[in-house]
């Protein structure tokens, strides 16, 4: 008998698909306590998307909802509606036999229409620079 294992590496659309439970759950109890269960699966899997499908199309729109949640636990804020939208999302996502680059640029610009912020680390830049000033 062989002391070997096989383990199958689950595909970047298989680790889409398993955060649809969580995010179904989320439409449903967004502003209760419980959430935050059901946020911090989301938010592993996100990453564990990452760590392993880096480049690939399906990471890319998971990583901008991924963002918008993460920073300064934006995720407190949205409602139901806006999970329910991104559940609808990437359900549709994970359905496609294979996504697009044009897929990816739909789907954010699809969270940023149900009024999620997949750019919160951005900066304003300042013209005037206190440096000059001393």
């Amino acid at each position: 008998m062989s002391a070997e294992q096989t383990t199958l590496e689950a595909s970047a659309a298989e680790i889409t698909k398993s955060m649809l439970p969580d995010l179904e759950q989320l439409s449903k109890c967004a502003s209760e306590p419980v959430a935050v269960v059901f946020v911090d699966s989301l938010l592993r899997k996100m990453r564990s998307l990452h760590d392993a499908y880096m480049y690939d199309p399906y990471t890319e729109a998971v990583m901008a909802l991924h963002d918008a949640l993460a920073h300064q636990n934006r995720w407190i804020n949205y409602a139901m509606k806006q999970y329910e939208g991104a559940y609808n999302l990437f359900s549709a996502l994970v359905n496609q036999n294979t996504i697009t680059n044009a897929d990816v640029e739909n789907a954010i610009i699809s969270l940023e229409n149900i009024d999620f912020n997949t750019l919160p680390f951005a900066t304003i830049l300042d013209d005037d620079n206190d440096e000059h000033s001393l």
